[in-house]
């Protein structure tokens, strides 16, 4: 039997991002764009950043719901 993912606070983790110094936001999607010759490399760029957010906000919904215990 598989457990659901936790619920994400989408604010919490954009917060946690931001603060946290692991990325850097100032950088210009067109920028990171510009810096690729492929499509293909964009898109798993992509892909990989969604899994980073959603690991990064699944250890924050953790990370919450520890503290609430």
């Amino acid at each position: 039997m598989t457990c659901p993912p936790p619920t994400v606070d989408a604010r919490k983790a954009l917060d946690f991002l931001r603060t946290s110094g692991l990325v850097d936001l100032s950088v210009p999607l067109s920028r990171v764009v510009d810096q690729v010759s492929q499509l293909d490399d964009v898109a798993g760029y992509v892909l990989a950043w969604e899994r980073y957010v959603l690991v990064v906000a699944n250890q924050v919904a953790d990370d919450d719901s520890a503290a609430d215990n």
